[in-house]
């Protein structure tokens, strides 16, 4: 049964901003979360006063000519879906990311990118009769913000259902004004992948292919393991355990995998949040895709971890710094606002790169949890795209069925996965084998 839920006090009123290139991500951003109890009535209502809060989820994505794209706060209703499940006997133990779709598609409303008449979020309630649990399926159009800003929501609708003081800052939706390009900038290597583009349908030709070519595995780390990690990687007052963890994995597939030197990984993007480095681009409480994807330099050893953690951390500093951050917000726009007008995309890399995304996780158990404290499960339906380079996420899993701290999840082809489990029995999830893996 699907009803609509309005703002309880309206404040679109009509107006709009202005998307930016770098939003222009046409696609839903889905997430389940498992919950023993949750009180649906309670839930329309905190979602109605949220929305007062957050009138771009009400609102409609516009295009206009030359290609300008726009959000106009509306004040439309949002779709609410509630369906009671008898069939399963409970919610089964998936793997934080779940690649295939028919799993958890009956538990998700996907918005869809339909300009002027497509909702901008969409919520769907299920409850499983035989275990009493309920799945809570919300899909958020990944154009109005990034992870950053769909977990803001969330947190502020949980703390409403919980009538708690909001922890994050009020939404800020305008979009910052960008300065002139600085042409030499746009073509230096950091700004790569905004530059090697191909036509969408090449792409999602070859995306098709490799997807029936490659399967994930998840690779679990606890918390002692992730520490011995980064003590074993360096200066622990510059490395984060991040940076540990991605110089890791690409340490074992070019010390097991990749026998061939000439084949080793020399180079990751890394999905930057650059929130926090100047309240001129990014304000408290800015709502929208904040995220950059620069491409670290090559590793001066790249069978060395420490090496690989440097030149990770080093990429990321320099991110991190005021004027690079300016020219790079700029050129990035610039770049992707032409390749989204020639029809192409940028999922283009090359066979010696790989792909982490992204370099920050959330707490979700703790500001996602409608009075359920340690007893949300988190399910991301998204599927690592892998191109010509193997492409990695890694997430904190949220369960109260699972301890481990730190999951990544990797697509292999198959011949890559028969020698990497050969190689590694699975044993990362025991502190000996870690160790036994790095030496």
């Amino acid at each position: 049964m699907t009803s609509f839920i309005d703002a309880s006090s309206p404040t679109g009123n009509g107006r709009r901003i202005k998307v930016l290139s770098t939003d222009l991500i046409f696609s839903g951003v889905d997430n389940i979360f498992v919950y023993p109890s949750l009180d649906i009535d309670r839930l329309r209502d905190a979602l109605s006063r949220a929305l007062s809060f957050w009138p771009i989820l009400t609102g409609r994505i516009i295009f206009e000519s030359d290609d300008q794209y726009f959000i106009e706060f509306s004040d439309n209703s949002i779709p609410f879906t509630y369906n009671e499940n008898d069939e399963l006997e409970r919610w089964p133990n998936l793997p934080v990311i779940v690649d295939d779709m028919k799993l958890i598609k009956p538990f998700i409303d996907s918005t869809q990118y339909k300009p002027e008449i497509e909702p901008l979020l969409r919520f769907k309630v299920t409850r499983l009769i035989r275990s009493d649990e309920y799945i809570l399926g919300t899909s958020f159009c990944h154009m109005v913000g990034d992870a950053n800003s769909i977990v803001h929501f969330h947190n502020d609708l949980s703390q409403i259902y919980q009538n708690l003081e909001p922890i994050f800052p009020r939404p800020v939706f305008e979009r910052h004004l960008l300065d002139k390009e600085d042409p030499d900038f746009s073509c230096l290597p950091v700004l790569k992948l905004y530059r090697n583009t191909d036509k969408k349908e090449t792409i999602l030709a070859r995306l098709a292919q490799e997807y029936t070519e490659t399967d994930p595995i998840n690779m679990s780390f606890s918390s002692e393991q992730l520490a011995k990690l980064h003590m074993l990687a360096g200066d622990s007052n510059e490395i984060t355990t991040h940076d540990a963890l991605c110089a890791y994995v690409i340490f074992l597939i070019n010390k097991h995998l990749l026998i061939n030197q000439d084949e080793c990984i020399r180079r990751a993007y890394i999905y930057v949040n650059y929130r926090g480095v100047t309240d001129l681009l990014t304000p408290k409480g800015y709502v929208a895709n904040a995220i950059m994807q620069p491409l670290s330099s090559d590793f001066p050893n790249p069978c060395s971890l420490s090496s690989i953690a440097k030149t990770i951390r080093e990429l990321i500093k320099r991110t991190r710094q005021e004027d690079f951050l300016q020219k790079w917000v700029t050129s990035a726009n610039v770049l992707m606002g032409q390749f989204k007008k020639d029809g192409n995309v940028n999922f283009v890399w090359d066979k010696d790169e790989v792909v982490f995304n992204s370099n920050f996780k959330y707490d979700w158990s703790n500001l996602v949890d409608f009075v359920n404290k340690s007893h949300c499960v988190l399910v991301l339906p998204e599927f690592t795209n892998q191109t010509k380079a193997l492409t990695m996420r890694s997430v904190k899993p949220i369960s109260y069925r699972e301890s481990f701290h730190r999951v990544i999840t990797i697509a292999f082809r198959w011949e890559q996965l028969q020698f990497l489990v050969h190689q590694l029995h699975f044993h990362a999830r025991s502190l000996a084998g870690l160790i036994d893996f790095y030496v």
